[in-house]
């Protein structure tokens, strides 16, 4: 039997969820009503209760164990998770990523890349910077540890507007992003006081996190996480362009900036995107959509609104229809017009056609008015010393013999280094720590452009491997003759899907360990979706084992080598090619034929389907709205 997505809107405290129902217990993060601090402090024991392991998400903590110990001991071996928001990826000072690498030196193991523990630092889509494989008996002063960059682990996680992303070097041009996406970040700020208290961090940061004009939560806070993210204006030519490097649709609010004539005239908002879904009930992954335009002006007062409405309607029963976008999606895009203007005194302005096609990944030199810029590929956000060159080591060295540099982490889980005098000089260092190298050779376009996250072993959200599993795929790729395609893998471990595999033309989402979903037809501005025949309620490759993948992909670029003048991308060939084409080619294919069995998996097809049909109601709302 199909459970159609019917979220309980509005809902009534008497029908919360017990997650819900634990969040209130702490006043919006205010009382340490469920003795967080004595739960951290107790070394007796190297888990902690559910129910604080759910409210210290908010402080930028997840309680996670081993996945390979439990695959093969059967023995939960804790560990934990630390996420440090850093609002627009930067700029991040030599002293401040002194101290993250201190803490990652002191602190944390990894053998993602190296198979032995060694130290790192993992740079993430949304900018932050986490810390894994940390014991419990390190996690206070490892937060101590970071509170010292005056960067902060509130709003790392849980259930509150998490860390704002923008475009990391607009500000070179003129268009200060970054400057944005920290105010934003302040108003949305978790209160301080709990933090401090359970830490026993000093008192004085209260007035640096507590003064200012701030968005007032509820007692248990929103119904789910909410991702703000601002695209960015960069100068190629004598043309200003949207830079969406932040993928600003994959967000439940997107802000776009409107230029005219080289100036910033207001700001275009979308509400709505999202990659979460859930196999156990019907889902979607979705882009958010245009629901008009404010001054700067009027800004903070309609995120303010949208965030409230989502605080006030969301769904706080099914924790899996929770998301912003349920509502936009069910309710519209005229409801949520009218409801900005109810919440905020506020009519939004006509809505705008923005081409948001464009996409920089920052990598590489990169001319920043009088000084230079330079883009270190960090794969998939994992920066260790491994394969690629020593990069944790190079990092380090830059910022100890050259103090004036900023780093600015990208929305792509790069690093960029700004404010360079001396070009001939960083390019001697980069080849000292074998940066640029990987099997003998350059990285691959592939490779460059692919992305992966964590996964397995440290996620527990995870089905299987990802940041492990994507590198090896890539070499076997390359061994086969496509390291220099014009497409690009996505990977996911688990259908949270943080790292937006589906903005890429072929992506793997975790189904089980070691077995895979495939979704096609991804791009910039559009999703890739399961390889579903509509017709036949059946979808293709939802569970593909690891060492088939190869296999996969290797058939999908052959088509697109076949096809790629049917489209500017691979991820528009696979949709003009559509499903039905792509499954034919397949199952006649002799390396993936055998694999192409169907699968009747209700809850994705009919998540899907869903989705589509208020997608074209919503769509006709959108034209209603535009300019003339």
């Amino acid at each position: 039997m199909i459970i159609p997505i019917n979220p309980n809107f509005k809902t009534k405290p008497e029908e919360y969820s017990e997650e819900e129902k634990i969040k209130l217990m702490t006043k919006g993060l205010t009382q340490d009503s469920l003795g967080i601090h004595n739960s951290l402090n107790d070394l007796t024991k190297d888990d902690i209760e559910k129910e604080i392991s759910q409210i210290v998400k908010s402080f930028g903590i997840y309680l996670e164990f081993n996945r390979d110990k439990m695959k093969f001991d059967r023995v939960k071996d804790w560990i934990y998770m630390i996420r440090v928001a850093i609002p627009g990826g930067g700029p991040i000072s030599s002293d401040q990523w002194r101290i993250l690498d201190e803490v990652a030196n002191k602190y944390t193991v990894s053998n993602a890349y190296t198979g032995y523990p060694q130290p790192s630092l993992k740079l993430t889509t949304r900018q932050d910077v986490q810390f894994h494989n940390v014991k419990k008996k390190d996690l206070v002063n490892a937060i101590r540890d970071i509170v010292e960059s005056k960067f902060y682990t509130l709003n790392g996680c849980g259930d509150n507007v998490r860390n704002t992303i923008s475009c990391p070097i607009s500000s070179y041009y003129g268009f200060d992003m970054n400057k944005l996406a920290r105010k934003i970040a302040e108003y949305f700020r978790l209160p301080s006081k709990l933090y401090i208290q359970v830490f026993e961090l000093d008192p004085n940061i209260s007035s640096e996190l507590e003064n200012r004009e701030s968005f007032q939560y509820s007692d248990n806070l929103l119904p789910r996480k909410f991702k703000i993210a601002i695209a960015g204006i960069i100068k190629i030519n004598d043309s200003y362009v949207i830079d969406n490097c932040v993928e600003v649709r994959a967000n439940d609010i997107g802000i776009v900036p409107v230029i005219e004539e080289g100036k910033i005239e207001g700001y275009q908002i979308y509400v709505g995107g999202s990659m979460g879904e859930n196999n156990s009930y019907p889902t979607f992954s979705a882009l958010a959509l245009p629901i008009g335009t404010v001054t700067e002006e009027e800004l903070i007062r309609v995120l303010d609104a949208i965030v409230r409405i989502q605080q006030e309607w969301g769904d706080r029963k099914n924790r899996h229809w929770a998301r912003l976008k349920y509502l936009v999606y069910k309710m519209g895009v005229e409801w949520m017009r009218e409801k900005v203007k109810e919440y905020s005194g506020i009519e939004l302005g006509e809505i705008k056609d923005i081409d948001l096609s464009f996409k920089e990944l920052h990598l590489g030199w990169i001319k920043l008015g009088d000084k230079w810029g330079y883009g270190i590929f960090i794969e998939n956000g994992r920066v260790i010393d491994g394969k690629n060159g020593k990069i944790k080591s190079m990092i380090r060295y830059i910022i100890d013999n050259y103090y004036d540099v900023k780093l600015f982490i990208t929305p792509n889980q790069h690093l960029i280094i700004t404010q360079i005098d001396q070009r001939e000089e960083f390019e001697k260092i980069f080849k000292e720590f074998g940066y640029g190298i990987r099997n003998g050779k350059a990285y691959s376009k592939l490779r460059i452009n692919s992305i992966a996250c964590v996964g397995f072993p440290t996620c527990k959200l995870s089905f299987t491997d990802s940041e492990r599993f994507l590198p090896l795929l890539i070499d076997e790729l390359e061994r086969r003759g496509f390291s220099n395609v014009s497409a690009s893998v996505g990977i996911s471990g688990c259908v949270a899907q943080c790292s937006r595999p589906a903005t890429h033309p072929i992506s793997w989402v975790g189904s089980g360990y070691e077995l895979y979903m495939l979704k096609i037809g991804g791009s910039n501005d559009q999703l890739g979706e399961p390889l579903i025949d509509w017709e036949e309620n059946v979808i293709y490759l939802y569970q593909v084992p690891s060492k088939r993948l190869a296999d996969v992909t290797e058939a999908l670029l052959q088509l697109y080598e076949k096809n790629k003048d049917l489209g500017k991308d691979a991820g528009e060939v696979f949709r003009k090619l559509g499903n039905k084409k792509i499954i034919e080619y397949l199952k006649n294919h002799e390396k993936t034929r055998d694999l192409m069995k169907p699968h009747k998996f209700d809850a994705k097809i009919e998540g899907y389907r869903e989705y589509h049909e208020l997608l074209k109601e919503r769509l006709n709302e959108v034209i209603k709205f535009k300019q003339g």
